[in-house]
Parts: C-alpha cells; structure tokens; sequence
C-alpha cells in the first residue's frame, strides 16, 4: 500500500512537469469560489434564479483555476498572475499607507500640497513651519500645533 502512494507521487510528478502550478491567483479564484458558493447557498432560500447564477458562477471560477494549474502555456499564466499581484500590490500598499498614518498621527501631520494633491508628512506641535513641497517646489506656510 505505501508503495502505491509513493508511485501515485511520482506519477503525478510527471504528470505536472511542465505544466503552470499554483500560484497567488489561484489562491485567489479559490476564495472566490468559495464566497461564491457561500452566497448561492444563502440564496438558495430566496431566489432559484439567483441561486442559480451563483452557482454558475462559481463553477466557471473553479474551471478557469484548474485550466490554470494544469495549462502549459506558463508564459500566459506567469502574465496573469503578474497582473493580479500588481492589483493587489496596489491595494495592499494603500492599506499600509492608512495604517502607518493612523501609527504617526501623534508625531506627525500629514497634509496635502495644495498644487500638485501629493501627502506630506510634517512633525507636530513645530509651530508655523514654511513648506516646500518635494514634488512640485511649492512653498506654503502651514501650523502643525503649539509648540511644547
């Protein structure tokens, strides 16, 4: 029996040589999946129809993360999931720049240039500070608190 395993293993190592795998994407289209089929079965109770669709739904995420795993067109599939890695780089990085914010918000004031909208960071309680922006070179005055 273990060496029906152990073969079964090596079989589906061959299987799979030269084949995508898994990736960040494909952990992705899982959890859609999974909330997917989660929301059919909630509306199960009310709508066949909605049901229905999301179940549909569901099972075209489920077939388009297999064709991925087992697709031997690695460039395509590497391309995807660059795309998606960037996406959501760019929402993770948005998230960190709120958390580290709301870190510093008792050290530092963070305002917006008036001409060019970027955020700047400026330490608190300095008084009337004159600021250049390091992006656009506008200057403005701005007051951060009293000073201690």
């Amino acid at each position: 029996m273990k060496k029906f395993f152990s073969d079964l293993g090596y079989k589906f190592q061959r299987f799979m040589a030269g084949r995508y795998g898994i990736d960040q994407l494909w952990r992705a289209l899982l959890l859609f999946y999974l909330i997917a089929i989660i929301i059919a079965n909630i509306l199960y109770r009310y709508s066949k129809i909605a049901y229905g669709a999301f179940f549909v739904l569901s099972i075209a995420i489920l077939i388009f993360a297999i064709f991925r795993v087992f697709s031997k067109n690695i460039e395509a599939r590497r391309a995807e999931n660059n795309s998606w890695l960037k996406f959501t780089g760019k929402i993770k990085q948005k998230f960190a720049f709120q958390k580290n914010r709301w870190q510093q918000r008792n050290t530092h004031k963070f305002v917006k240039c008036k001409k060019c909208k970027k955020v700047l960071r400026l330490p608190r309680h300095k008084g009337k500070i004159n600021v250049t922006c390091p992006h656009c070179k506008n200057q403005f005055v701005i007051n951060t608190g009293k000073k201690s």
